[in-house]
């Protein structure tokens, strides 16, 4: 991205080399670099005060690190990207400091919207939903202030919000605003909170959007603790239906009192070519020692160069879920794949490979195939593991770019744009 008035910046991406294909899906990076590298994927538009700004999608090393531009959300060919203006966004999270703008890749474009304040939207509340007429809309759904019901003896009523909606085609009309309720809660009959926590843990906190589409445009809004909301936003009415997760593996029940991130431990994401849903949930393990291990030929134990007996500092298993689209009942969820870092192949000839699967968090599941991406830290330097679940192999370990502070978060998502420019580059 090229800020506005063209000002580039020195946190310029690595340069990778080109190869003729793009991938079907890739791991985008949420935290933009400024730079002025125009290519084939360049699209151009302007601020509210007319100053020029471009956008640019390139390979890179793979993503990490904050930035004041940020990738909000992606479907399709569309990306949905935010941008500071003026001092203030550096110091305050409010909508009224950031400019949006919708990202479309075939062919570029760049369509400035407007800005959704006095309304708050957060980045995880927010979706994008590209249309087949060349059309878009923006939605975002927002928790509203619990209410006393006076019907029902006082009890607080957590199952209102407020749907906030953009639509290209009438862009004059600006954002929308419906005030929606939950059809019928199941989650806390099916998935109850423990009471510890059941005071402080609200009905539905949104962790993440996905936009599974569709002729009604179906978004799904999802608190990687608790369920998901499922409201079709095309329709004249649209509803709120509640969809929870599969329970809680057994390890992970402790995290749920402590409420701990949710993305620590879970991801969700649309397979493109399964049309479905899947959900990961990891589990991690206290600190073990590994089985000592000879390997049967002297010659075999010449190469390895190694101790045969090595120490994990701790262990982890994942388990995918699948849901198939349309989505009919929670009981549909059902247990695709599970793997246990004890299961998985590695190459012989690399055995430093093993290192990075000794503590990992932050599954991320591609929309291709059954790669899971997880983040770890080798020697205090950040790297992206990719693992085939379903085969139960690694897949390959890159070192994350080291330009930017990543403070152990994730700072990716998976997206299919590039499978709509087929002559970009293909190292995302």
């Amino acid at each position: 991205m090229v800020a506005a008035g063209g000002a580039a910046s020195s946190w310029v991406p690595p340069p990778l080399p080109d190869c003729g294909d793009a991938p079907g899906s890739v791991l985008l990076d949420l935290r933009c670099y400024i730079a002025d590298l125009p290519n084939a994927t360049t699209a151009a538009g302007f601020t509210r005060r007319g100053l020029p700004i471009q956008v640019t999608f390139r390979a890179a090393r793979p993503p990490a690190g904050p930035l004041p531009p940020l990738l909000v959300a992606t479907h399709a060919d569309l990306v949905l990207l935010r941008a500071p203006v003026g001092p203030g966004a550096l110091v305050c999270a409010t909508t009224r400091y950031w400019e949006y703008f919708v990202y479309r890749a075939h062919p570029p474009r760049l369509d400035s919207i407007p800005n959704p304040f006095p309304k708050f939207v957060h980045d995880s509340e927010a979706a994008l939903l590209s249309l087949e007429d060349g059309g878009y809309v923006l939605a975002a759904l927002r928790n509203r202030i619990p209410r006393r019901d006076s019907r029902c003896g006082g009890a607080l009523i957590m199952t209102e919000f407020d749907l906030h909606l953009y639509r290209s085609s009438n862009a004059d009309e600006g954002w929308i605003t419906k005030w929606l309720s939950v059809e019928e809660p199941v989650r806390d009959t099916l998935a109850p909170v423990p009471r510890a926590v059941a005071d402080s843990v609200m009905f539905h906190e949104t962790s993440k959007t996905i936009t599974v589409g569709g002729e009604r445009g179906t978004v799904a809004w999802v608190d990687l603790w608790r369920g998901i909301i499922l409201c079709d936003v095309l329709v004249e009415c649209p509803l709120l239906r509640d969809i929870p997760l599969p329970l809680p593996a057994k390890g992970n029940w402790d995290c749920l009192l402590q409420e701990y991130n949710p993305r620590y431990l879970r991801d969700i994401t649309i397979s493109r070519h399964e049309n479905s849903i899947k959900y990961i949930e990891m589990e991690l393990s206290p600190p073990k020692e590994q089985e000592r291990t000879t390997p049967e030929s002297y010659l075999d134990w010449v190469r390895q160069n190694r101790r045969t007996s090595l120490v994990r500092r701790d262990g982890w298993k994942a388990t995918i879920w699948a849901m198939p689209i349309p989505v009919a009942s929670w009981e549909e969820w059902h247990l695709e794949h599970d793997v246990d870092v004890d299961d998985l192949s590695v190459d012989a000839s690399k055995p430093w490979f093993y290192t990075p699967l000794i503590s990992v968090a932050f599954p991320t599941i591609s929309m291709d195939e059954d790669d899971v991406y997880l983040l770890s830290e080798v020697d205090g330097m950040e790297v992206l593991v990719a693992v085939d679940v379903k085969k139960k192999a690694l897949q390959g370990v890159a070192e994350l770019d080291p330009q930017k502070n990543f403070y152990w978060m994730p700072s990716y998502c998976s997206s299919e744009i590039s499978s709509y420019r087929k002559e970009t580059t293909c190292n995302f």
